[in-house]
């Protein structure tokens, strides 16, 4: 039994294509609703609908609607997903994700990661980890403003470096649940002996220049 080709001819169509393609990989895998990915590849939105309703007809993004907007994310088993993120992280053009813009001023941060909902997981057990001295005030605020930009809650763990070293040396669940899926460090300032297992890490991600 023959199996068809894949239309490649209908993965890199456009500049805008290509952006959009590289904004679903190279950054956070989350849901971008439309204006939000008009603004960030700046591009105009009628040619940003009429990209995104390609690459859904593809199988590269799903959608859904929430709170009057129309969100966006990736596939996680697009059967090229693998091949495009080298791609983009190799020469794709660079789209910056403004999600995580200003995380580091919420207190001393030694490391954070995204993982949950923000990487395509199901089985994490927060979406959000800060390890660190944390304001929890700015935390809870910016927190919000995530949750109003994704439309949907945002599950968080803040916990100090002394708690982060017990559970390491004990082989805490939460992390080892953690750690043991696909998630992408936003942060890293951690000592080279307190670096968890990278095995199964998507990429790594600074937002402290952004």
């Amino acid at each position: 039994m023959s199996i068809a080709p894949f239309p490649l001819e209908k993965v890199f169509g456009s500049r805008t294509r290509v952006k959009i393609i590289s904004l679903f990989t190279t950054g956070i895998s989350r849901p971008y609703y439309v204006r939000e990915i008009a603004r960030a590849v700046n591009e105009r939105l009628n040619a940003v609908r009429r990209e995104l309703d390609i690459l859904e007809r593809i199988g590269m993004l799903t959608s859904y609607e929430s709170k009057r907007r129309k969100y966006y994310a990736v596939q996680q088993h697009f059967i090229i997903l693998q091949e495009l993120t080298a791609i983009m992280q190799k020469i794709g053009p660079k789209v910056d994700d403004g999600l995580f813009k200003n995380i580091d001023k919420l207190g001393n941060i030694v490391f954070a990661c995204a993982t949950g909902m923000l990487t395509g997981r199901q089985d994490a057990p927060t979406d959000l980890l800060l390890i660190g001295d944390i304001s929890e005030q700015k935390l809870k605020i910016f927190a919000a403003r995530i949750e109003h930009q994704l439309g949907q809650e945002l599950s968080y763990t803040p916990i100090t470096l002394n708690e982060y070293q017990y559970r390491r040396n004990f082989n805490d669940m939460f992390l080892q649940q953690i750690f043991s899926g696909p998630y992408t460090v936003i942060i890293n300032n951690l000592d080279q002996q307190l670096q968890p297992d990278k095995t199964h890490q998507q990429r790594v991600t600074s937002f402290q220049e952004v």
